[in-house]
This record gives structure tokens, sequence and C-alpha cells, in this order.
């Protein structure tokens, strides 16, 4: 399973993502060790500049602490929480009991703890709305602050950059065509059956036809 899984970013790889690369619950159905595993490699990888969005369901602590922001979604795609999660996750632990929350005990699970205080786990209800709590918090404000300083400094780049250097793809038509070619040779080489069925299968129509 874990060789799939590295597989499957393998694939996403290389497709040379320019901005972000995209992943789906990489980590479920595995065990603990093999996802401590599959993400110390998008670790190695963000480290290397790359971009990782993932979605998780109700990770352990542990792996928990190893993604750098989260952003965290009610019923209906609506915001609760965007930002950092911290050592042993308590940025955003802290957030939480600051507005109301229930006391975090600790070794509990992160995860499963801010589940339980906005009232997502089966069995839990809350009274605060924490979408709203979320658009009223000075955590928001500085997180629109960063986005808006990225998106400037992006313009900037992009403005004193020549377009004309980038591609769309990495290697021109004439060689994309030359290998697709040489490829679909060598697999029509390797099955000579497949061939011979052709070529039988040609000749009975032209000999049948009226």
């Amino acid at each position: 399973m874990e060789q799939r899984k590295r597989l499957s970013i393998g694939v996403e790889l290389v497709a040379r993502p320019a901005l972000l690369l995209f992943l789906d619950e990489p980590t479920s159905g595995l065990d603990s060790q093999t996802s401590w595993n599959i993400l110390q490699l998008l670790q190695k990888l963000a480290a290397h500049g790359q971009a990782i969005l993932c979605t998780i369901h109700q990770p352990s602590a542990i792996l928990f602490e190893q993604f750098d922001r989260l952003l965290f979604l009610a019923r209906g795609g609506k915001t609760v929480y965007y930002g950092q999660v911290g050592q042993q996750s308590r940025i955003l632990i802290d957030y939480f009991q600051r507005n109301g929350a229930q006391s975090y005990k600790e070794g509990e699970n992160p995860a499963e703890w801010m589940l339980e205080v906005i009232g997502a786990a089966p069995g839990t209800k809350s009274d605060v709305d924490w979408h709203r709590q979320w658009l009223d918090s000075p955590e928001r404000v500085a997180v629109r602050e960063e986005l808006d300083q990225m998106e400037r400094s992006t313009r900037d780049v992009e403005s004193n950059q020549d377009h004309s250097a980038y591609s769309e793809f990495a290697a021109p038509f004439r060689e994309q065509l030359i290998v697709t070619l040489k490829r679909s040779w060598w697999q029509l080489w390797r099955s000579p059956s497949y061939i011979y069925s052709k070529i039988i299968l040609c000749a009975l129509s032209v000999s049948h036809s009226p």
C-alpha cells in the first residue's frame, strides 16, 4: 500500500505542478508507521519548495503536528480556522480556548478535540458560532494582510519576468513526437501476435469486399 501511495505522489509530480500539489487523504488505509513515512516524504518535497495541499480526516496527534497550516472547515464549507498548527498543536489549541472552547487535556488528540469543540463529533454540540468567531478574529485579519502582501509580491515578480522563456510543456513538439513514435513502435514490435492478427484481419476484409 505504501508503494502505491508513493507511486501516486510520483505520478502527480511528473505532471510538474507549477503551483500546488494536491493530495486527497494520502494516509488513508495506512498503518501509523507507513503514514509517518508518507508525511516525511511530503515534508522533504515541501522543504525543496513544493507547495502541498492535503485533505485528511482525524489523523493521529503525531501526524497532525507534521502539517504547517490547517484550513478547518465546518459543514457547508464555512471556515472555522486557518493558520499555523504549531508545535504540539499549541497555536491551534490556544486559538480555540481563547474563544470559549472547553479546556484541552494533555494527551488528547488535537484533531479529535477540535471536532468536539465545534460540535462536529458524534454526541457533541457547541453554542459558539465558530464561523462567525473566525470572521471577527484578529487571526483572520492577519491572514488577509498576509495574502494581500503575497498577491502584491507576485504581481511585482510577474511584471519583471520574461514570459516568453516559459512554455506549457518541458519538451518541444518535435521531441515529443519522436519519443511517442518510438514508444509506440517498440510496443507493437514486442507484440507480434497483435500485428499478425491485424494483417490477417485486413487481408480477410479485402478478400471479402464486393
